[in-house]
């Protein structure tokens, strides 16, 4: 009989467990840490505008990279906002690499990103981004 020559790895059903399933998720794979960064924000934005429905009915946000550096930048921004689109833009490189230290947790991670996104959002409607928390959650 003529021997069948198969590439290492391929089909592989060892034991009759099965097909190996890849080493990473395809959430690893797809911008895991970007799309979670993505629904923190989009998260943050839809409680927002359930909170205050009548400011808020038209917000729309984007997560970009980076801004755009100019020489005479300085520092680096973590959110832009666009009032003729009713649009907040956040940065998520900045945020996620500069000017917090310790990152204790995913909670601490998600309320870091989520302060950004209140101080864009405060700043579209002119308003403190502390007066956006209802007073329920208020001392």
């Amino acid at each position: 009989m003529a021997e069948i020559s198969r590439s290492k790895g391929t089909n592989r059903d060892r034991h009759g467990r099965g097909i190996r399933q890849p080493l990473l998720s395809n959430l690893l794979r797809n911008g895991g840490r970007h799309s979670s960064f993505e629904q923190i924000v989009s998260g943050t934005c839809e409680y927002l505008k359930n909170a205050w429905p009548e400011e808020l009915i038209d917000l729309n946000w984007e997560v970009v990279d980076a801004p755009s550096i100019k020489p005479e930048s300085k520092g680096v921004r973590r959110w832009a906002v666009k009032r003729d689109e009713m649009t907040i833009v956040i940065y998520r490189v900045p945020i996620e690499r500069l000017g917090h230290h310790s990152r204790a947790d995913a909670l601490h991670e998600r309320m870091h990103i989520e302060e950004y996104v209140f101080a864009a959002v405060g700043h579209l409607i002119g308003k403190d981004p502390w007066d956006l928390v209802p007073e329920r959650y208020r001392d």
